[in-house]
Order: C-alpha cells, then structure tokens, then sequence
C-alpha cells in the first residue's frame, strides 16, 4: 500500500516539477518526504548548508566505561536529538524493524538512524545479562550512513533466531560537519566496544559490516589478538564491499587538503538516512583506515569464517583489493573454517573472479524478476544491504542518490524522470545515461539473504 503511494507522490511531484517548478511545502508541513522535493532549489539549499551544520555540540558516549548497551542507545538518541537538524521531523515510512521497535506509533528521523536492538523474541531483556545463551550479531555502518541501512537485514537475522545491535559510528546520525574533526581512532575504539559487548552479553556471536564498517571489523579481528575462546565464540564475519582500498587515486591526498578546505562535496542533505555533503577529513580518516587492513598488515586473523558480498564495478571501493584481503584471510593459517568462506560477486560477466577454488563464489542469475531489471546498468556500492521494497531506498522509493550530477543540468531528470537508469556510476554508465540514478537498493536481495542463511545454518 505505501509503495503505492510513494509511487503517486512521486510522479505527481515530477509532473509538477515539469511543468515550471515545485512549490516548496510549508514550515509546518515539512517532514523527511517532503525535502525530497527540494529539486528546483537545490543549489540555494545546498549553499545554505541548513542540514549540513550541526545544531550543537554534546559529549560523546564514553566506550571506556564499557557502559550497558541500553544506555549507549540512550545517550546516542539524545546526541541525535541534540545535534542533527532533521531528528525531529516527522517520517512516515516503516520497516518491519521500525514496527517491532515502536509498533505503529508516528516515526521521526531519529527514530530511523538511532542505533538499536532487538530481540527475536520480543521480550525486553536486561543488558546486564550475561550469557544468556543466545545468538546476536553486530552490524557496523559505512561512512556517511546510518544504522538504518541495516533495517531490511536485520529482519533476515531476526527469522534465524538472532539478535541485532547496531553501531552508530562518531560523527555520524548528526549532520556532515560532525565529521569535520573525527579521526578514525574515535572509529576503532566504538567498534572495540561494540565486540566486548557482543562477547559479554551472547554465548554465540557473529559480526556485520558495510564498507567502512567492514573495515573496522578487520582491523579489530586482526589487531585486538582477541583469545581462541572468543575467536570460537565468533561464527561468522559478513563484509559488505568492505572498505579495502578507495577507487579514487588521489584518496590519499585528502589529509593533506583537510588542512585547507573541509568539504570534497557540499550537498543538500536531504537523504535522512546519509549525509550527502562530504568532507575532506572524512576522507583521510577511512584511508588512514584502509591502510590498517592491507594484506601485509593482516598478520594474525584469527579462523573466523567470512561471507563477503562485492560488486564488480563497485566506484567507491576497489573491488580487486577487497578480493585480495578476502584470498590473504582465506589463506592465512592452519583454518579450520576455511570450507565455509561465502563470496558473492555481483558482475556483468558470466565469468567468476580468479579466487582459491575452495572459496564458494556465487554469482547470481541475471535480473529477470522484478520491474526494474530492464532499469538496471551494474550494482552500485550503495545498494548491497536494503531490499527493493524499501520504502526509502528501494524500487519506487522516496529518495533518489543523484548526488554525482549535482550542480549540472542532469541533476534534474534524475531526481524526477519517470523512467530513470539505476546503476552504478561507471564512466561508460555515465556517457551512456547522464542523468541515471545511482542504484540504492540490491535487486538480488532475497537471494543474498537466502546464502547469508545458509551460511549462518553451516556454523
């Protein structure tokens, strides 16, 4: 029903917009829908910043003192609430984890981007537990997300029987400038948190996390020297095209360009869920980052089975060297757990990556089963972890990432073209389709989440 109505919004609005302008909603109309619509005055709402500067400064959550997970969530929602200037807007769209997280009371953005957790049984349970002989898993955003980008998997987790917490990362949840000043440090030490808390509070622990997400994940697994009982307490590690090595050549040049500028982009941070805008030490935190998990860095990783999902033509991260880091885990040791490493390669080709042969690759069918197979030019980095019904990112969704056309005459027909391109944002997809959107949703999402669950069944 409500991609229905998404659906009659969206074309009402683009028919509007083509026909001279959008008239911009009321003050008190204003809600996370409606600044979609923004499209006319991109430019002055971008020069603005409005959603880019945080409205205050408040303390961090202290990781030191290994507080109880119920009272991170807690203090993040107050920092959100305190310094991101969308938090209090209205939101009308639902998943199945924000109906178990609040039932159907009337959402705001905070609602959405909050960290949170729950519990496959439904039943409120006391963080101060310990071992209460269950299975969770942790799951760890990208740079500039959000945990909402984990609300469509959570679910999937939810029907093995599993607990889901997610991080909500420094600097993140609040608006673009939060990142001006963060260092990946701040990065580490709330993922360091995130595992102690997961290995205290559950007998079996598995570990999650998109890109930048992912990266942390191994830096941790592979710095921390974790004990062979918690290395047997951890079943699992799924990578979301972890964040290897930037497409970017000149990624490293960002810490130097921090000194002087702080933005790469300035967007108009509609998307409630991301920040749009980008600074430039956002950028040379996470290369800082990236060099930790190197292959000649991975010394002691310890035999925790991976599951990995990566994109051929992936243009944030460097496929090959995600591959590279998933071929130096695989091989690395006496493993015991080798036999269940998962890749899934999503590519254009028929054939497979070169990879040892006792990796199990899956390479999905081509797109034949939903309405936007025809739609469809490659598999976006932005689109691994949500479901092509999400009512925000999926088919027919509210927001639209056009972000890589921004201030050009394409910018537009992107945001409002009733038969948009999606895809990845090759150069060859470019010149071919200059106003395509870039792809925020997986259409192989089902398929994903059925070898996820045959992978967490093998453990």
């Amino acid at each position: 029903m409500m991609n229905s109505v998404c659906k009659i919004i969206s074309l009402v609005v683009a028919l509007v917009v083509s026909k001279g302008g959008f008239a911009l909603p009321q003050k008190n109309e204003e809600d996370c829908i409606s600044i979609n619509y923004l499209v006319t005055n991109a430019a002055s709402v971008a020069e603005k910043g409005r959603y880019r500067q945080t409205l205050a400064i408040t303390d961090d959550f202290d990781f030191s003192t290994q507080g109880a997970f119920s009272e991170y969530i807690a203090h993040q929602r107050k920092k959100i609430f305190a310094e991101n200037p969308k938090a209090h807007l209205p939101c009308p769209i639902t998943t199945p984890i924000s109906d178990q997280l609040y039932g159907g009371r009337d959402l705001k953005v905070i609602d959405l981007i909050a960290p949170f957790q729950v519990d496959p049984r439904m039943q409120a349970k006391s963080n101060t537990e310990k071992k209460h002989d269950t299975r969770g898993v942790l799951l760890i955003h990208g740079l500039t997300d959000s945990p909402f980008i984990f609300h469509d998997l959570a679910s999937s987790f939810l029907k093995q029987g599993i607990t889901v917490r997610t991080l909500l990362l420094p600097g993140h949840g609040t608006a673009a400038s939060a990142l001006v000043d963060v260092s990946h440090a701040q990065w580490r030490a709330a993922t360091a948190y995130g595992v102690q808390s997961m290995l205290e509070d559950f007998d079996t622990v598995y570990l999650g996390g998109f890109s930048t997400g992912g990266a942390l994940l191994i830096d941790y697994l592979n710095q921390q020297k974790i004990s062979l009982a918690q290395e047997e307490q951890i079943k699992g590690l799924m990578l979301w095209s972890p964040a290897s090595q930037a497409k970017a050549n000149m990624a490293w040049a960002a810490q130097y360009v921090a000194w002087f500028k702080d933005y790469i982009d300035e967007g108009t941070d509609i998307d409630f869920a991301k920040y749009e805008s980008f600074p430039f030490n956002a950028a040379a935190q996470i290369y800082s980052l990236m060099q930790l998990i190197q292959p000649a860095n991975l010394t002691d990783t310890p035999d925790i089975p991976l599951f990995v999902v990566a994109s051929e033509v992936d243009q944030t991260i460097d496929t090959k060297s995600t591959l590279r880091v998933l071929e130096h885990w695989h091989n690395n040791g006496m493993r015991k757990t080798q036999h269940k490493d998962t890749l899934i390669y999503y590519a254009d080709k028929a054939q497979k990556p070169v990879l040892s042969s006792s990796i199990n690759v899956i390479k999905p069918e081509l797109c034949t089963h939903g309405d936007y197979c025809e739609a469809l030019i490659g598999i976006a980095h932005t689109a691994l972890t949500n479901a092509p019904n999400n009512q925000h990112y999926g088919w027919q969704g509210i927001y639209r990432n056009c972000e890589h056309v921004f201030g050009t005459a394409y910018y537009r027909t992107c945001k409002t073209t009733q038969n948009p391109i999606l895809g990845e944002t090759t150069a060859h997809g470019l010149q071919a389709y200059p106003a395509m959107q870039r792809l925020t949703f997986n259409p192989y999402f089902d398929h994903m989440v059925d070898a996820l669950a045959r992978f967490l069944d093998s453990q």
